[in-house]
């Protein structure tokens, strides 16, 4: 007589495991759901026009929020510059140029092309033209990625071996790593022999490190991609650089700390300062040689 009031105990206790198992498997299922639909919500909002407008003005305020810590490694870098373009006279290419932040830093008298993806920052690059005054000559502008700067199809673009510089600052960062290799053939591409590409870019920390498990955290949620037009603070580009090719590659890998005058102002612009700092850190400067 006990027998079918055991199987009818255990018929309950199967189905009542199986209820359970789909309730959380619904459950689990919601935070991935959510996840999935801000991804896809993210992907389309970065791509109108309206978010490159955005970001073209918030990366000129960015931008200045960080020049004075970046100062220091910018400045060696266009000394740099001007002691090569002695050797190797030529243009200067720029990689995503934005609203020119770097032109108060060029050699004097530099002949520059400028490539930007963003077709927003070209109002502001001219502003900034205008303060260069004969410090820069702006050759060309080019609305292109920096993926493609060929001159294929008609289109304006830069020739091979025709500049004696690229400058890159901050901009591989927002490239995947298919991205990043296919700008570096270009860079090679359109370099004299001899040519040299200047770079300055942020990359991952020491790995195991909160600072490296943070930068992947931020990176693989979209958060900094998505605020900071697609950049990643979790980069290998140093890598990248040496497997491109190039002649010879110098480049240190160091912390940047900041002056205390770079971190003057309202207490929230000092305090995004600083976070921002701590997740870009460390930097890689250099250039490597075709």
């Amino acid at each position: 007589m006990r027998a079918p009031l055991r199987s009818h105990s255990a018929l309950h206790i199967k189905m009542l495991s199986e209820y359970l198992s789909a309730f959380l498997s619904i459950v689990f299922s919601i935070p991935s759901l959510v996840i999935i639909f801000l991804v896809i919500v993210i992907r389309i909002a970065v791509s109108t026009a309206w978010y490159k407008k955005f970001f073209a003005k918030m990366e000129s305020k960015s931008v200045q929020l960080m020049k004075g810590i970046m100062a220091p490694l910018k400045q060696k870098i266009f000394v740099e510059l001007g002691q090569h373009l002695k050797e190797v006279e030529g243009d200067v290419l720029e990689i995503g140029i934005g609203a020119g932040e770097n032109f108060d830093l060029y050699p004097e008298a530099t002949s520059l092309i400028a490539v930007d993806s963003n077709p927003h920052v070209e109002e502001l690059l001219m502003e900034n033209l205008k303060k260069a005054g004969e410090r820069v000559h702006l050759k060309k502008f080019m609305l292109a990625s920096a993926e493609d700067m060929s001159c294929s199809l008609g289109k304006p673009g830069v020739e091979d071996n025709s500049v004696a510089a690229v400058v890159c600052t901050m901009v591989l960062c927002s490239l995947t790593d298919e991205q990043t290799m296919k700008t570096l053939a270009e860079v090679k591409r359109v370099l004299m022999p001899g040519g040299r590409f200047f770079f300055l870019e942020h990359v991952a920390g020491k790995p195991w490190t909160l600072r490296y498990f943070t930068q992947h955290l931020l990176t693989r949620l979209l958060i900094f991609p998505t605020f900071l037009n697609g950049c990643r603070c979790n980069k290998e580009t140093l890598t990248r650089i040496r497997e491109a090719g190039f002649k010879t590659v110098q480049a240190e890998k160091q912390w940047v700390k900041g002056s205390s005058e770079a971190f003057l102002g309202s207490w929230d612009t000092v305090l995004l300062a600083r976070s921002l700092l701590a997740l870009i850190n460390p930097v890689i400067a250099g250039f490597a040689e075709k």
